[in-house]
């Protein structure tokens, strides 16, 4: 099983990766590429060698955020539609799941103040957040997705939610 949890920063994705990790063994992979030149070349490489690597091994694992990331973070995206259809190759030998999380601007702003994050200010985050549910008509169907508001809920109550989500 291939679990991706995806969201903007600070919706809870390493906590409930982290929690999902425990209760089934499996081990959770933080994909992370410095975008330097090209961000369209860069990340259909970062895509590609994700889709190759997954199909190859078939593996149990947990992906803290993925190349799908891009849709939301993006400035110019309009390849990324073939991007994320492409991981059709993956869902098709490999059971996988996708969970999007997301949160309230209030929310956002709040977890902000407590603990910034390190690489995008609150707007670029909340702006991100807002994108984010537009990546689930563009997921191949092979692909089902949970999407989870973690505004207003713990992180056992999300957890719970998805152990039941990738049950089914």
């Amino acid at each position: 099983m291939i679990l991706i949890i995806e969201g903007t920063d600070l919706v809870g994705k390493s906590t409930i990766a982290e929690q999902c990790a425990a209760s089934y063994g499996w081990p959770i992979a933080k994909i992370r590429w410095s975008l330097i030149d090209d961000v369209e070349a860069e990340t259909r490489g970062m895509a590609t060698a994700t889709i190759e690597l997954l199909v190859a091994t078939q593996p149990d694992v947990i992906f803290d955020r993925m190349y799908f990331s891009m849709w939301a973070y993006g400035k110019n995206v309009s390849y990324m539609p073939e991007l994320i259809a492409a991981f059709d190759r993956v869902s098709r030998v490999t059971p996988a799941r996708l969970v999007l999380l997301t949160a309230s601007d209030e929310a956002l702003r709040g977890r902000y103040e407590r603990q910034p994050d390190l690489y995008h200010s609150l707007d670029i985050i909340q702006s991100a957040n807002a994108r984010f549910p537009s990546l689930l008509p563009l997921l191949p169907d092979t692909l089902p997705s949970l999407h989870i508001d973690t505004t207003e809920i713990s992180p056992g109550q999300a957890v719970a939610l998805v152990e039941r989500f990738i049950q089914v």
